[in-house]
């Protein structure tokens, strides 16, 4: 609603009660609310640069960006071209952590990804983490509004610095690791009581996926040059291990050490890329997710500590109020000393309502927080899941594409078909060698597995086809003409029989539905 979208930031939060609720609906039906005006901020981000040193470059961008605004701390509504390194946005991040403690602040991203500095995929990457970082602080009323936005926004580009000083700190330092060890006080609002724990878990558990990853990245980038370096090796074998003339004259001319060699190398390079995608697609989302959970939780820890002081004013007033009362019941009392523990008195009963306004005004909102911070987090991880999956799956058929294109190579090393056997001498191949697939309904033609068939199979002793088996086939066909047209071989080519056995393959749902059902592995 507008009209929670826009709460004063020091309105005290009043309970309710029946009494305001029934005088709020009467009064809504005799009279209609007038809606409050909703004030936008339209941010857009424009440009990254990044100058200077090699350090500057990686930690210190600058980000240009526009602003479109009407909230009244901004001196004027249109704001182009607008400047503002890092460091700058790191100052604004600190003071609002610090002056509103009644929010959750987004934690700033990374200054560069994992892509690397000066690439388009990180230029693109970090324009985006900025501009959902502004949008997240133009969403919230009481950051929109805080003086400091607009001060940041309309300084001179490397001039900002915060003007106001933060207001103090519940308890840092060595007070506040100390009290952090204790258990927290009773809470009586369950949300936010079972909400601390949950963010401190994702925390952890961000953190540790997050190296985990990180490791894997190392050992696959290892794997990438292993990988490389055998192809390497491979199409070194192409001019060393073989003659002109000799008995592999099949093996040398098909150049099949070469192509191969250069397949695996390629495939070491999808490696390497791959390893710089899971780290630049999940692993820096990751990072983000437990620098912003950390500010969350520091936010729930300061409400804690908000309600243990309160709990002490509470009580140092009990014990002043018990004190004035007994020296106003003596008869010999002092009427300096009464005055004197009166004032006391009404200082401490003072500082009790502060806190217990301030205690609930933090809770109202964060209350209202919580549930925009759990949409932000699914929709946010769901988003690094889907790309880090699409990403690696471009990849993944990108290296299957690239061992498709030597798979017939390799199944045609020789004419006697002894790469296809695999060492298998008892199985009889034919001289000629037929384009089938290598997964057939009997089982795998690379490695001689076999799989359990029902009876229904055992009388269709044909292939499981697919809609593209007729192109494949063709393609086969053209592929085994051209090497026969460039070897002189006098092979044959059963286009005849495959056609008939392509025919023939054809299943019906019953019987696909069979397969299925039946343990094959």
């Amino acid at each position: 609603m507008q009209a929670a979208a826009n709460p004063p930031i020091n309105a005290p939060v009043e309970p309710l009660d029946a009494a305001n609720v029934a005088s709020s609906q009467n009064a809504s039906v005799t009279a209609p609310p007038k809606p409050l005006k909703k004030y936008k901020f339209i941010v857009k981000v424009t440009a990254l640069e990044r100058v200077g040193s090699t350090t500057s470059q990686r930690e210190n961008p600058i980000v240009v960006f526009d602003v479109s605004t009407d909230v009244p701390t901004f001196r004027k509504q249109q704001h182009r071209g607008i400047k503002k390194s890092t460091d700058e946005f790191k100052e604004l991040f600190r003071y609002l952590v610090a002056a509103v403690q009644e929010t959750f602040v987004p934690a700033l991203p990374a200054p560069c990804s994992s892509f690397g500095p000066n690439t388009d995929e990180d230029r693109s990457k970090t324009m985006r983490n900025y501009q959902e970082w502004l949008e997240r602080i133009a969403a919230d009323p009481l950051l929109l509004r805080n003086e400091e936005v607009a001060f940041f926004v309309q300084s001179d580009f490397a001039t900002y610095s915060p003007i106001n000083s933060p207001p103090m700190q519940p308890a840092s330092g060595l007070k506040r690791r100390t009290l952090k060890q204790l258990a927290p006080p009773y809470d009586e609002v369950v949300e936010l009581a079972e909400f601390r724990p949950l963010v401190k878990s994702i925390h952890h558990v961000s953190q540790d996926a997050q190296s985990k990853l990180a490791k894997v990245s190392k050992q696959r980038r290892i794997l990438a040059q292993e990988e490389t370096e055998l192809g390497l090796g491979f199409a070194a074998l192409q001019n060393d291990a073989y003659t002109p003339g000799g008995p592999q004259r099949g093996l040398q001319h098909s150049g099949l050490y070469k192509r191969f060699g250069r397949v695996l190398a390629a495939a070491g390079d999808v490696d390497s890329v791959v390893s710089t995608l899971e780290l630049a697609t999940l692993a820096d989302p990751l990072g983000w997710l437990a620098k912003d959970t950390y500010v969350v939780k520091e936010a729930l820890t300061n409400r804690h500590l908000v309600m243990r002081e309160l709990l002490q004013a509470q009580q140092s007033s009990r014990a002043k109020q018990e004190h004035a009362r007994k020296l106003r019941a003596k008869r010999d009392a002092s009427p300096i000393k009464v005055d004197e523990a009166l004032r006391s008195l009404r200082a401490a009963t003072q500082f009790e309502q502060d806190l217990t306004t301030r205690q609930r005004r933090i809770t109202g909102n964060m209350l209202l927080e919580r549930i925009q911070w759990l949409q932000w987090y699914e929709t946010f991880i769901a988003a690094a899941i889907k790309e880090f999956t699409l990403r690696k799956i471009e990849y993944e058929r990108k290296k299957l594409t690239l061992l498709e294109r030597v798979r017939h190579d390799v199944r045609r090393a020789d004419t006697a078909g002894g790469l296809s056997r695999l060492g298998r001498e008892s199985h009889l191949q034919p001289s000629t060698l037929s384009p089938k697939n290598s997964q057939r309904i009997d089982g795998d033609e690379w490695a001689g597995d076999h799989r359990r068939r029902s009876s229904l199979f055992i009388q269709q002793d044909t292939l499981t086809n697919t809609d593209f088996d007729r192109t494949l086939a063709a393609d086969e066909q053209d592929f085994q003409q051209q090497d026969k047209n460039d070897d002189g071989d006098e092979d044959v080519l059963p286009t005849d029989k495959a056609q008939e056995e392509v025919d023939r393959a054809s299943l019906d749902a019953r019987n696909a539905a069979s397969l299925l059902g039946l343990a094959t592995f």
